[in-house]
C-alpha cells in the first residue's frame, strides 16, 4: 500500500489509525490528538462508479477536523477519490487557508494552534474489510 499521510501546518503528523464504514471516513494523527473525519454515506453511489485507473472530485457533505476531541467544521480545495484497482481507493483532501475559513463548534472558538493547512491522503484496500469496516492501525 502506497503511503498514508496527515499533514497539519506543513508538518507531516503521521497517522496511527484509518476507519472506513458506510457512514464515515476517520483519520486520527500519530498523538492522538487530531483527528479528520468526512461524511462519505451519501456519495457511495460516486465512488463505487469510479472504474479502475479513475479518479474524480466528489464533494462531500461534512468534514470535520478536531483537536483534543473539540470539532471545527472545515471545507476542501481539493477532495480527489481515485479507484486505483478493484479493491484499492485512494481519498485525498487538501485544505488552505484554513484560519479564515474554519468553523470551530467549542467554547473556546478556537483550537491550540491556529490551522493553516491541511493535508490528508489515505489508501483503503476492500479486501482487508471486516463486517464491513476497514480498519488500520499504524
Amino acid at each position: 500500500m502506497t503511503n498514508n499521510v496527515m499533514i497539519l501546518n506543513d508538518v507531516n503528523i503521521g497517522i496511527s489509525k484509518i476507519e472506513l464504514d458506510k457512514s464515515d471516513l476517520i483519520v486520527i494523527d500519530k498523538e492522538g490528538k487530531y483527528s479528520f473525519k468526512v461524511c462519505v454515506q451519501y456519495n457511495w453511489q460516486d465512488i463505487n462508479s469510479l472504474k479502475a485507473g479513475e479518479g474524480k472530485n466528489i464533494d462531500f457533505n461534512e468534514y470535520i477536523l478536531s483537536e483534543n476531541n473539540e470539532p471545527a467544521v472545515v471545507w476542501p480545495n481539493k477532495c480527489y477519490v481515485e479507484r486505483i484497482d478493484n479493491g484499492c481507493l485512494c481519498f485525498h483532501f487538501k485544505f488552505e487557508d484554513l484560519d479564515s475559513t474554519i468553523h470551530y463548534m467549542n467554547m473556546r472558538n478556537c483550537f491550540d494552534i491556529t490551522p493553516k493547512n491541511l493535508e490528508v491522503k489515505v489508501f483503503l484496500n476492500s479486501k482487508d474489510a471486516k463486517n464491513g469496516v476497514i480498519i488500520y492501525n499504524f
